[in-house]
């Protein structure tokens, strides 16, 4: 049975801790100054929650609270997701334990499960005789949409179906990932390319010279690739050529809209459109999520980026949550969120700065 009960918003903290529910206040709130106002609260049971994410509403800014204590400060756009709700409060999960906020200043939206089996069948009915839409490999990402006892409804890109509850999880699966075998290939393009030195030398030698006026006639400089009939699409040099491809094929896809968990070739989320230009541009298969990519390649710090390096970010409260394509200067290329499209933004901005993680080289 649902109590409500008035109590004065500097009592409020009292009042909430009799009821193990903890406050969580707006910072800035122009309507609530009185110190002394009072305001009905809806105290209902608590209920637990999986797969919904709350994000904190435009123009606000909220403090999360646990027994009293101030937990952390969020902001417009700051996603957490969110594990139980009672009358008017949400239960968030944080880095450091668990809060609370008032619904009021969030919005509460589907959130992604991860595949943790491989090829886990994402069928048309909730039944194990029901057509098969696709299979979906370990890693992959779906937008859950209803939770059933045993069953999931999800959507994977445009299709919606049904995946057993068993093979999803909130958290994103552990991937084993073996080191990419570039070393390998260069080690045995210089093993031919001594074999070929040692069998032709004075073919070589002509060569070399044919190849040394052809340099000197262009500088020394590479040629930039055509470019298309895309203002924005204007990539950085790079000294070598699978990182050019990279940033090539990046920066033609600027404007192409942040659709949740779409990978290419028209519209991405962010580890979907490093997923799509690695692959399609360099031959690398990444991980298909953000977290899972940071445990690929080789780290490297925030002073010794180099263009094509991957970037993450935590933007949700726990851990690596957001990727992109470091450009240099600063800057990296990246699908943002909900109704923003592909294009370059500053990891030194307030809002990424203090949200960078890690940094990894692939190629």
């Amino acid at each position: 049975m649902k109590r409500k009960i008035l109590v004065p918003m500097f009592a409020s903290v009292m009042a909430l801790s009799m009821n193990t529910v903890a406050n969580a206040d707006q910072v800035e709130n122009n309507n609530e100054n009185d110190k002394n106002s009072y305001r009905t609260l809806d105290l209902g049971e608590y209920q637990e929650t999986t797969y919904k994410t709350a994000v904190v509403k435009d123009g606000v800014a909220v403090k999360i609270r646990n027994s009293g204590d101030v937990k952390t400060v969020a902001y417009t756009g700051d996603e957490f997701k969110v594990i139980g709700t009672q009358g008017e409060w949400v239960k968030v999960s944080l880095e450091d334990g668990e809060g609370w906020l008032a619904s009021r200043y969030v919005d509460i939206k589907e959130s992604i499960g991860y595949v943790t089996g491989e090829k886990v069948n994402l069928r048309a009915e909730s039944n194990t005789d029901s057509e098969v839409i696709k299979e979906l490999e370990i890693g992959s990402t779906v937008k859950v949409l209803e939770v059933n006892e045993n069953w999931l409804k999800v959507k994977k890109g445009e299709d919606e179906g049904y995946i057993r509850s068993l093979y999803v999880s909130e958290e994103a699966p552990v991937i084993e990932v073996e080191e990419p075998v570039v070393v390998n290939e260069v080690q045995t393009s210089n093993t031919q390319s001594n074999r070929t030195q040692t069998s032709t030398s004075s073919s070589n030698s002509s060569s070399s010279s044919s190849s040394n006026n052809s340099t000197n006639s262009n500088n020394g400089q590479t040629q930039k690739p055509a470019q298309n009939n895309n203002s924005s699409y204007n990539p950085p040099a790079s000294s070598t050529s699978s990182v050019q491809a990279v940033l090539n094929l990046a920066y033609s896809k600027i404007g192409s809209p942040y659709v949740w968990g779409a990978e290419g070739p028209n519209s991405f989320d962010c580890s979907g459109f490093t997923y799509y230009v690695f692959r399609n541009a360099a031959g690398v298969s990444l991980p298909r999520t953000s977290s899972a990519q940071s445990g690929y390649g080789k780290t490297v710090s925030k002073s010794n980026l180099q263009p094509g390096d991957l970037v993450f970010f935590n933007t949700s409260g726990k851990g690596v949550s957001h990727v992109g394509i470091y450009v240099g200067g600063g800057n990296m290329i990246h699908s943002p969120s909900s109704g923003k499209t592909v294009s370059v933004t500053s990891i030194n901005s307030s809002y990424y700065s203090s949200r960078f993680v890690t940094a990894k080289r692939v190629l």
